[in-house]
């Protein structure tokens, strides 16, 4: 009986030394894509505590990291599809302590190496989204038709919402401050390469009070249709209020 309860005890210990499945809970999160890796901050808890860091690719370890945000993320994985929504499971093969950095306060940060990403889901990432837009392209007859009505003005009557921006379609880096905005991808083109529409001015106007802003047209939103903009928050503040989360307007470009 000694006997077996030493081997007990000695596989626990080896177990717990060398954990295969690692998790990291990471609230009020930040993330940023930087250098071939996801820069993630904010109140990180760790479930194992045995878990230690990844030195090669091969190890295997697999880590699960829990994202919850206030705002809601947007951030694009290794083959270019972009993920949103403010809460997010990342899988990885990779594990790391997280880490403390400057004016960090209770907050630390970790960076996930994204060739080592297995499977990236938000609660934004839903098959519905994808199916309504494909029964909008059907209607594309119609709305050529109004658009050319309205050609006089050069505008639209849509809606307006607002996202996190981070690197943006057009290459650049942005952040919440920005006064920028994104388009679709009817009106911006091909992914693959950057729009003629990068760096264009556009007034958007709220029907419901009068209130405009100018922003800069430096993303592509995949889930808009042709009428839809996509407001950074800081331009979004200049017109509505957040809670009301969409704004029926009037845009166009100048």
């Amino acid at each position: 009986m000694k006997l077996e309860y030493v081997l007990a005890i000695f596989l626990c210990i080896i177990n717990l030394t060398y954990a295969k499945k690692c998790s990291l809970h990471i609230e009020k999160s930040k993330l940023k894509t930087s250098g071939g890796q996801f820069r993630i901050r904010g109140r990180i808890s760790t479930e194992d505590h045995h878990c230690q860091p990844t030195a090669k690719d091969d190890i295997d370890i697999t880590t699960t990291i829990q994202l919850i945000s206030k705002n809601s993320l947007s951030f694009k994985d290794a083959k270019g599809t972009k993920h949103s929504g403010k809460k997010c499971t990342i899988v990885a093969s990779w594990y790391s302590d997280p880490n403390t950095f400057r004016h960090s306060g209770k907050k630390k940060e970790v960076y996930v190496p994204i060739h080592l990403v297995k499977s990236i889901v938000c609660n934004k990432d839903t098959k519905t989204r994808h199916t309504k837009t494909t029964k909008k392209s059907k209607t594309n007859k119609k709305t050529t038709k109004k658009t050319t009505k309205k050609a006089s003005f050069n505008g639209y009557n849509g809606k307006a919402t607002f996202f996190t921006p981070n690197q943006g379609a057009c290459g650049e880096w942005n952040d919440n401050n920005d006064m920028i905005a994104a388009l679709s991808g009817e009106l911006y083109g091909s992914y693959s390469k950057k729009s003629n529409v990068c760096g264009k001015k556009v007034l958007v106007t709220n029907k419901a009070n009068g209130k405009s802003v100018k922003v800069t047209i430096m993303d592509a939103c995949e889930s808009c249709d042709k009428t839809h903009i996509d407001l950074s928050p800081a331009a979004f503040g200049k017109i509505g209020k957040f809670k009301t989360g969409v704004l029926n307007v009037e845009w166009h470009f100048i």
